[in-house]
């Protein structure tokens, strides 16, 4: 009887040193660290990635927020003053961007007058954001043809097509001569496909590490790059493909959106900022800049899937 009191009076002080250690250890993890990330110098965020459409072409302002707060909730900028000028022009021409809402300024081109982009020309971009001018400069490159838009029957069987469907594959080339960039747009029914992982750009025509120019554009670009491969495309629904010509210096600065925003995981580099081709003229105090701007020649095709 003796050994059984020993024992129930033993169990009885490691049960409250259990109790007492996991009290400690419980409240010893609650310390909790705040970190205060203040947007202390928001930045003028320019987007204008302007083409030689007749649509109603749109510049976006805006100031950046802080490294936490929800996309989207960025304050527009409405009481700028927006304008593009032809350079190339026997006289200087200028587009006149007016203010809609909510940051975007807006201009309708007129083939009726000439108030058009032309292909071959140099512009220059001037946003004047109270005491603050700012300046940039884009040549309108030409872009390539599109030969068709191929459909493709898949039966689905794993990554990284999972759905049985029809695909699509872009029959282009590149044009002849290197140094020749594009952005490859992807339109479902009219709704542009503008995932970050659904930025499809290209090089010329897309390897160039053997010189290789002015062919089919490689097929990570003319197929993969155009389609959602978790969802085929139906019967009855459209897809429009676009190529826009950009420059070198916009490629670049797609290639470092794209490498940030995979930039996680073990082996992450510290976050960098993006560069951007927007200036000051403010000789006293050069405010944050940020986004990019880029004239842009189109061509496009159609298909309505069967």
């Amino acid at each position: 009887m003796f050994y059984t009191m020993q024992l129930t009076r033993i169990s009885a002080i490691f049960k409250g040193f259990v109790l007492s250690g996991l009290l400690i250890l419980a409240t010893g993890c609650e310390d909790v660290i705040t970190v205060d990330v203040v947007n202390k110098n928001p930045k003028i965020v320019v987007d204008a990635f302007v083409n030689n459409q007749l649509d109603t072409q749109t510049i976006k302002l805006t100031r950046s927020i802080g490294y936490f707060d929800s996309t989207g909730s960025e304050p527009a900028i409405t009481n700028a003053q927006v304008a593009i000028i032809d350079q190339s022009a026997s006289l200087p021409k200028i587009f006149v961007f007016q203010h809609s809402k909510q940051g975007n300024y807006q201009f309708v081109p007129n083939a009726n007058n000439g108030d058009t982009f032309t292909i071959g020309h140099d512009y220059a971009l001037l946003v004047v954001v109270g005491q603050d001018t700012l300046v940039s400069f884009s040549s309108l490159n030409p872009t390539t043809s599109i030969d068709s838009l191929r459909l493709v029957d898949v039966v689905g069987n794993g990554p990284p097509i999972n759905t049985t469907g029809n695909y699509v594959e872009l029959m282009a080339k590149d044009r002849k001569g290197p140094g020749d960039f594009y952005w490859i747009k992807t339109f479902r029914n009219d709704s542009f496909l503008n995932g970050i992982n659904q930025l499809n750009i290209s090089a010329d025509m897309g390897n160039t590490s053997n010189g290789q120019d002015g062919e089919l554009f490689i097929y990570p670009i003319r197929y993969n790059g155009v389609n959602d491969f978790l969802r085929s495309y139906k019967s009855g629904e459209s897809v429009r493909i676009e190529i826009h010509s950009i420059n070198g210096l916009a490629f670049a600065w797609f290639n470092l959106v794209i490498s940030e925003n995979q930039n996680g995981g073990l082996f992450a580099t510290p976050p960098a900022n993006i560069f951007t081709n927007i200036l000051s003229l403010n000789p006293k105090k050069k405010p944050a800049l940020g986004g990019f701007f880029c004239m842009s020649a189109v061509t496009s095709a159609s298909v309505k899937i069967p």
